[in-house]
């Protein structure tokens, strides 16, 4: 495509971290005064790239670096580390992570100030310009966990009227939130139904997230059987080796830990959007949350993948993202990604997505610790391959589906959501489909 590069395509890449994003002052105030009295006994560019690194996890409230940037931080690096300091002073620091809420606009790109640290470029978009001919068939668009047509974790309304707007018949699918991939299924084949009922003889599946579960057991012989109602299962970020938050959740909840003001079970029920109270209800636990929560553990999908195969008439294709925290680029980062989306990454000079609030204090656990995985918060990049792998983008979890107000294309890497959805339309129907 054009507008990108492709992993091993040449790339200059600047090592120092940068900051996207808004953070209160009084903090950083501190953090500057401690730097001004350290400044004059160690040494500039390893103090400065480290004291960068320290603001960042003040800010966003974890811990976002492993190594110490005193290796590959040189004086032009450290410059801008200094500089990344001095913007969060301006923009300000309370020490706690944004709001969950939403992305907030970096008060920097407004009126136009200077931009040492390029957050405010607009970069061109990802990819080649969307064209093409309507899809044969119809595009049903599988949503995730935790996630109705009308909550924030769901397929963007842009991307809908996007598709719509093509030529292409869409349908939003519309499965329970909370429930496992067995019964998320039934609900969607009965979308799948009603197409077929009037009169179109297959149709292609979009999955995001937990639907790319839920479009597999769709479809598996060993599950639902679809196979002959299905075209195509194209999958977006799902956790096809399950995501280590869903396993820590499960713990905690066999080890007895009652969801409680500030305690561990309710803090990772709500990393995953889902208030605490949603688990205890008039009747006791929800049964179907937990067991969602368990279809989506890694030992959960060791099982699902045992016992669910594919259907060899479907094509299934599938798409991977990452992220970072600040955007932080650790030492040895570019070679794991490459590494984990086998050299096809969609980017513009291997520019790092910033990861959302909301998944920064769980990042660590879906990296698996000192592995660092390469992830979007929820999914690993290597969970996210199934079937034809076509690569990786730049975005976090809720990135992929536009959300939460999202700009397009995203000022630091070009990412479009609608642009990559109208294209990957237009590609089903270039094959076929």
């Amino acid at each position: 495509m054009s507008g990108h590069s492709i992993g091993h395509s040449p790339a200059s890449i600047r090592v120092g971290p940068r900051w996207y994003g808004t953070c209160p002052m009084h903090t950083i105030m501190r953090l500057l005064a401690l730097a001004l009295l350290a400044s004059a006994c160690a040494s500039p560019t390893a103090t400065d790239c480290e004291r960068a690194v320290e603001a960042v996890e003040l800010c966003t409230g974890a811990s976002v670096a492993e190594a110490p940037y005193s290796a590959t931080c040189d004086a032009s690096e450290a410059a801008h580390a200094r500089e990344i300091v001095a913007e969060l002073d301006r923009s300000g620091c309370e020490g706690e992570a944004p709001a969950v809420a939403g992305k907030a606009d970096n008060p920097l790109c407004l009126g136009g100030r200077w931009d040492p640290l390029r957050v405010c470029e607009n970069p061109p978009a990802l990819g080649e310009a969307p064209a093409g001919d309507a899809a044969r068939y119809p595009i049903v668009l599988a949503h995730g966990f935790n996630t109705t047509t009308e909550n924030f974790w769901r397929f963007h309304d842009d991307i809908v009227e996007a598709l719509r707007e093509d030529g292409h018949e869409v349908v939003a699918g519309d499965v329970p939130a909370f429930n496992t991939p067995q019964v998320r299924a039934e609900a969607l084949a009965v979308q799948v139904d009603a197409l077929i009922a009037e009169g179109h003889e297959r149709v292609s599946l979009v999955c995001f997230s937990m639907g790319g579960i839920d479009c597999r057991y769709l479809v598996s012989p060993d599950g639902l059987g679809y196979g002959d109602r299905v075209a195509t299962v194209t999958t977006i970020s799902a956790p096809h080796q399950g995501t280590a938050v869903a396993d820590m959740v499960i713990d905690a909840l066999e080890a007895g830990d009652r969801i409680g003001a500030g305690d561990a079970g309710r803090w990772l029920l709500e990393l995953f959007g889902v208030q605490a109270s949603r688990l205890y209800g008039q009747d006791g636990v929800d049964v179907a949350l937990v067991d969602a929560l368990a279809s989506m553990s890694e030992r959960g999908m060791v099982t699902f993948n045992r016992e669910i195969g594919d259907d060899p008439r479907v094509e299934y294709q599938s798409w991977a993202s990452a992220s970072y925290v600040g955007g932080l680029a650790l030492p040895g980062w570019r070679a794991r990604l490459e590494e984990a989306c086998e050299g096809r990454v969609l980017t513009h000079d291997f520019e790092r997505d910033v990861m959302f609030a909301g998944f920064v204090p769980t990042a660590a656990i879906v990296a698996h610790g000192g592995e660092r995985r390469p992830h979007d918060g929820v999914s690993t990049v290597e969970g996210a391959r199934w079937g034809t792998f076509r690569g990786c983008v730049p975005a976090d979890h809720l990135d992929v589906v536009g959300q939460v107000n999202d700009h397009r294309p995203n000022r630091r890497t070009g990412w479009d959501y609608v642009r990559f959805y109208r294209t990957l339309a237009f590609d089903l129907a270039a094959r076929g489909y």
